[in-house]
């Protein structure tokens, strides 16, 4: 049954994904895709701090499974990330494609530490 509310949190996470990217990118004028990004750090965040709640035992492998795997892996996009640093390298725009990738990982990982350092001292 795990599987069925972890899909039914992926679709909450996916259609939140696709809320906030089309919100942010809506306010915007440029040629980033600061959407995905803005998404992919928020869903750090969050990840990192579900993990910290799990390893102070605050919540339960069940719950991590089903909000971390089904919600925020819906909510966050590798796949999307990478495709849009592939257009803006394709269209010439090389150093904004080094600063989606490389940013978006750097501060992922600034993030995951940080949610992860909350989670386990609530």
């Amino acid at each position: 049954m795990d599987n069925v509310y972890a899909a039914l949190f992926g679709a909450l996470g996916a259609s939140a994904r696709y809320a906030l990217d089309r919100s942010i990118m809506s306010k915007v004028s440029i040629s980033f895709p600061l959407g995905t990004m803005v998404v992919n750090f928020v869903g750090a965040l969050v990840l990192g701090l579900l993990f910290g709640l799990a390893t102070a035992h605050q919540i339960g492998d069940r719950t991590l499974l089903i909000a971390g795997t089904g919600m925020v892996g819906a909510f966050t996009t590798f796949s999307t990330l990478s495709f849009e640093t592939l257009g803006l390298l394709r269209t010439g725009r090389t150093s904004r494609a080094w600063l989606n990738m490389g940013g978006s990982f750097a501060v992922g990982i600034v993030l995951i530490a940080i949610g992860y350092k909350i989670g386990v001292t609530v």
